[in-house]
């Protein structure tokens, strides 16, 4: 089954309106400084207002689709933004910043944004991703990034929701979007649970009817409790020093059913 990073003009298309995150990481950005480190950059939803705000940044990523929509964009930057630019192809669990001893350059902030970490199924998968960003900071650096943390009434659900009809901007198509999911449990067991999601995008005609063959889009999340974000922070030597319960600023309380954004902000010590 395909993956919403197969197809990048789609992606970039669904989430064009989401720019509350977008906002908020430039507002971290601007007090912390650079440069930075987007992972999981995508196609440079984040990247790019970064660097038209001045910054440095290395964007990595491990799906050759989006990095190539990242390098399209960069490249109509001008050349001022583009020289502040690098993209690479890595895996989030083995970010090549770990060698204390390599000349690459060192980040004052890395953004893993839009539920990045939750690709992460297992809690050593997680701890990887979570270290490898530690080795990246610069001491006192800090490391920002958010989770999907359903709320029950989308967790009850049951069979297809989310109905939608637009037209598909690659094709012209007129076409009904819907999702569903289901929790299963991940390589970890009971113990680390994964929200299992389809995107079914069906074309049709004008009256809806179903015209064409239905494609079908897999996403998995790993669900993560707040004290387990800072169990894996502790083992990787970061410290928490700050979290949200949206990108309004609201306060990350311990109740599952306030929020389905939780952001954190950790620091890489100074020894």
């Amino acid at each position: 089954m395909r993956s919403p990073f197969d197809d990048a003009e789609l992606y970039d298309w669904e989430y064009r309106r989401r720019r509350a995150d977008v906002q908020f990481y430039r507002t971290l950005a601007d007090e912390r400084g650079g440069p930075i480190l987007d992972i999981g950059c995508g196609t440079g939803r984040l990247l790019l207002p970064l660097l038209r705000d001045g910054h440095t940044l290395v964007g990595v990523d491990r799906a050759p689709a989006m990095l190539a929509r990242a390098a399209a964009r960069l490249k109509r930057l001008p050349a001022a933004h583009r020289r502040r630019a690098l993209l690479l192809r890595a895996d989030l669990r083995a970010l090549p910043f770990r060698s204390r001893r390599s000349r690459r350059p060192r980040f004052a902030l890395a953004l893993a944004a839009f539920h990045t970490i939750q690709h992460c199924e297992t809690n050593a998968d997680l701890l990887r991703f979570f270290r490898g960003a530690a080795a990246a900071l610069i001491p006192g650096g800090w490391l920002a990034f958010d989770t999907f943390a359903p709320e029950p009434r989308f967790l009850a659900r049951r069979g297809p929701s989310g109905r939608t009809r637009f037209r598909d901007p690659r094709t012209g198509r007129p076409t009904i979007y819907t999702e569903s999911h289901r929790i299963v449990p991940g390589p970890d067991g009971p113990n680390g649970p994964v929200l299992a999601m389809t995107f079914h995008y069906q074309p049709v005609d004008a009256r809806d009817r179903p015209r064409g063959r239905a494609r079908n889009v897999s996403l998995r999340h790993r669900l993560l409790q707040p004290t387990e974000i800072q169990s894996l922070l502790r083992q990787a030597g970061l410290a928490l020093i700050a979290s949200w319960g949206g990108f309004d600023g609201r306060p990350l309380t311990t109740s599952d059913d306030q929020t389905e954004q939780h952001i954190y902000l950790a620091a890489k010590g100074r020894r």
